[in-house]
Parts: C-alpha cells; sequence; structure tokens
C-alpha cells in the first residue's frame, strides 16, 4: 500500500479512536454523575433524619427486662440479631432508645432467650415490641407453649408496640425459654416482610387463686370499672404513638 493510500486509512482509525474515547469519556461522566448524586442524596437523608425532632429519651417501665440483657439460648439459622438504635426513630421511645432487630430473616425464623431465674410460679407477662412497614407476623411462645401472635406491620414508620399483655403463665424459675418465631406476612407488608424487633419483656408475679376468687367473693366489693382496671401496660403504651 502505498503512502497516499495508508493515509486515508490512518485518518479514518484515528477518527474511529477518537470516537472510541469520547464514548468512554461520556460513560465515565455519566457513572462519576450517577454516584455522586446517590451519595449527596444519602447525606441529605442522613440530615434530614438527624434534623426531625424527638423528645426526651423515654426511662425503662418498671420491671422491664431488657432483651438485650437475656441471654441467647438458639436461633433457627445465622440471621442477624442485634440492638439497633432507635435515635433515627422519630415516632416513639424504646426503652433506652434501642431493641434487639432480627434482619435477614424469612418466614419460620426463630429466636428464643433465656428468661431470668426467679421464684416457680405463676406469672403475668408483657412483651414490648417493635411495629415496621416491613415487619412480619410473630408468634411468641414460653417453654414451648404458643401464648400469642402478633402483625407486627404497621403502615409508616417505625413504632414501638407499648406493653403487650400475654395473660399468666406458669415458669419453673429456672430455664424458662421465650421464643418469638415468625410465621408470616401481612399482605401489605414492603419487602424484606419478616423482620421483627424486641424491646423487652416484664413479668409480674400473679396473685394466688384463692386469694383471687375470696377478692372476687367478698361481700362488699366494688366492681370493676373500666377505669379501675386499665393497666398498667396502657400506660406504658401511651407515651409511644403505637397503632
Amino acid at each position: 500500500m502505498s503512502g497516499r493510500e495508508r493515509e486515508p486509512a490512518n485518518s479514518a482509525r484515528a477518527a474511529a479512536q477518537a470516537r472510541i474515547l469520547d464514548w468512554i469519556e461520556a460513560v465515565l461522566w455519566l457513572a462519576l454523575l450517577v454516584v455522586g448524586s446517590t451519595v449527596a442524596l444519602a447525606v441529605l437523608r442522613d440530615v434530614e433524619s438527624r434534623g426531625r425532632p424527638r423528645g426526651p429519651v423515654a426511662p425503662a417501665p418498671t420491671g422491664l427486662i431488657e432483651a438485650e440483657d437475656l441471654a441467647l439460648v438458639a436461633k433457627s439459622r445465622d440471621f442477624s440479631f442485634w440492638l439497633q438504635p432507635s435515635s433515627d426513630f422519630p415516632d416513639g421511645h424504646w426503652s433506652k432508645d434501642g431493641h434487639m432487630f432480627a434482619s435477614n430473616t424469612v418466614e419460620g425464623d426463630w429466636v428464643e432467650l433465656r428468661l431470668p431465674d426467679r421464684e416457680p410460679g405463676r406469672y403475668a407477662i408483657e412483651l414490648f415490641l417493635t411495629k415496621a412497614a416491613d415487619y412480619g407476623v410473630v408468634a411468641v411462645s414460653v417453654n414451648g407453649a404458643q401464648i400469642a401472635q402478633f402483625d407486627l406491620w404497621t403502615r409508616i414508620g417505625v413504632l414501638p408496640t407499648g406493653a403487650l399483655p400475654l395473660g399468666e403463665i406458669a415458669l419453673s424459675g429456672h430455664g424458662d425459654v421465650l421464643r418469638l418465631e415468625v410465621v408470616g406476612k401481612n399482605p401489605n407488608a414492603s419487602a424484606p416482610h419478616y423482620q421483627f424487633g424486641v424491646d423487652g419483656v416484664r413479668l409480674s408475679a400473679a396473685p394466688p387463686a384463692a386469694a383471687m376468687d375470696d377478692e372476687a367473693g367478698a361481700p362488699g366489693a366494688a366492681p370493676a370499672t373500666a377505669e379501675s382496671t386499665s393497666s398498667e401496660p396502657e400506660r406504658d403504651r401511651a407515651g409511644s404513638d403505637g397503632e
């Protein structure tokens, strides 16, 4: 090929290379723009969440056993169960500003926690959980017996449930196990559907059955009223903004 013939070929090759370089440069600029926008949005959301008004951290309800203080007995598999701060949740107050959060969970996952040792007997039990748009339906069991089930979905935000009364249970006083298991999801739940959070549990010694019977049959006993039967769990719930 003569020099005159090679010159147009070299020019065409150079032009093609220049176009390729222009495309590469455009793609790199686009990628930089996307990454920069993502980072800027994350920073903006962080600033927004920090700027939201929050009330003072609520003290722990009387007698509450913090979930983070309960010994982990077992989990169904290796999913995350960790102490998540609630400082970025503007819609309520959690004891000590945090809860134990189960994430990366699927239907059928469960966690077992050992209740503190105490005198054997019957106890009234209350559970303090968390609700959110991507939380599941959780069954609660003590020593293998299911005693309650809660749909922890809520339309928006992340909310503390306040005290959830579960009735009375018999405890051996040593080695009693509380189990939380994801058994389903609300049809409106957002992905990943099956998460849950637990703030704590409260146990109160139940009065002996005989004493309750005597009191119920005592002459002149005042009838129960809505005000007199208003439970402490409801008082705890009042500051929680739960649904």
